[in-house]
């Protein structure tokens, strides 16, 4: 049977992302071990042990589903790591060498939970509140020096993992995020910035789409490669032409998108004039300057970014039709290009 798209959703979120994986099996842990605890020592009338069970089958549970519902793994991860410590102690209090079983999956868990550093304080908490409150069970001096040692080597596995993982991870988002050929965000970089920029519900600055002009004959006259070499230089002759706050990203094909995030619209227009400019000096394909048409528009809120962009590729036609090599600005209202 095939999966549902909801239950296909669950797996690649679980595949995907290691510390919601590991928040969800401690939710699982607190729904399915510590609650019904909790329940059966209250009904035994052992409160103290009752009231800490249910406590840290609420904290956990709750940390486990507000990753789930938001995506956000960071402050659930130290809720859950504080309360595995805790919870390690409140055994070692109440049943006493359970502790001790419970120290291994606890500092294992924590490394992908938290920072490795916090990870190694946490863990050697475990692990030495589990030694103290278990003292009698793990036979003194005698066995301490091998639970501390086993339990080391549980953490060096459990640091390399997450370690591996993680840059792994980091790596996949790069490259998720960035176009292979120019190296500068693509769009899928762009849309994600721009949906939490264009949120504020303020005028966040003016959007540029710039289209390598004659592309096409580039490419025809001089190969796919010759072209690829071109958007290569045109993105970094541009990048360097930016302000540090300005942003840069490939659209598609030919074409990228400059935020320019501060300053007015005479700001925004001498830095588009400087890098027009230094395109024409810098880009080359067989001695001839490469150049570049624009279209510009000011984002006026509560404008959506998305219409903001389509009056800047209304103005990217006109610059088309009007000759190219030229920067033209649209204004608040003009309307958009069909294609947009």
């Amino acid at each position: 049977m095939r999966d549902t798209p909801q239950r296909a959703d669950w797996r690649e979120a679980l595949l995907n992302d290691y510390a919601l994986a590991v928040l969800t099996l401690g939710g699982v842990v607190a729904v399915v071990w510590l609650a019904p605890f909790a329940v059966y020592r209250a009904l035994t009338a052992n409160w103290l042990a009752a009231a800490s069970d249910a406590i840290l089958a609420i904290a956990i549970g709750a940390a486990a589903w507000y990753a789930w519902r938001t995506r956000d793994t960071r402050w659930p991860g130290w809720v859950m790591a504080v309360a595995i410590v805790g919870g390690i102690w409140a055994i070692g209090l109440a049943a006493q060498f359970a502790a001790l079983f419970w120290a291994y999956p606890g500092v294992l868990m924590n490394f992908f939970l938290v920072p490795a550093p916090a990870a190694v304080v946490l863990g050697a908490a475990a692990v030495l509140g589990a030694a103290a409150l278990s003292w009698q069970e793990l036979g003194g001096t005698e066995g301490l020096p091998f639970f501390v040692i086993t339990n080391v080597l549980t953490g060096v596995f459990g640091y390399l993992v997450s370690q591996q993982a993680h840059r792994r991870i980091e790596r996949w988002q790069a490259l998720s995020l960035l176009d292979p050929l120019t190296g500068v965000g693509n769009r899928r970089l762009m849309e994600v910035e721009f949906a939490q920029a264009f949120r504020c519900g303020a005028s966040v600055g003016a959007l540029a789409v710039l289209d390598v002009d004659h592309f096409k004959a580039i490419n025809d006259g001089h190969g796919h490669e010759a072209g690829d070499a071109v958007l290569r230089d045109l993105a970094t002759v541009v990048q360097s032409a930016l302000r540090k706050t300005d942003r840069l990203y490939r659209f598609g094909g030919e074409e990228f998108v400059v935020w320019l995030g501060q300053g007015d619209a005479a700001a925004a227009a001498a830095v588009l004039e400087r890098i027009r400019q230094v395109v024409r000096e810098r880009v080359r394909i067989a001695e001839r300057a490469v150049t570049f048409s624009a279209g510009v528009a000011v984002h006026t809120a509560p404008e959506s970014w998305q219409a903001c962009l389509a009056r800047a590729d209304a103005a990217l036609y006109r610059a088309k039709r009007e000759g190219r090599d030229r920067v033209v600005w649209t204004s608040p209202g003009e309307g958009a290009s069909s294609r947009t």
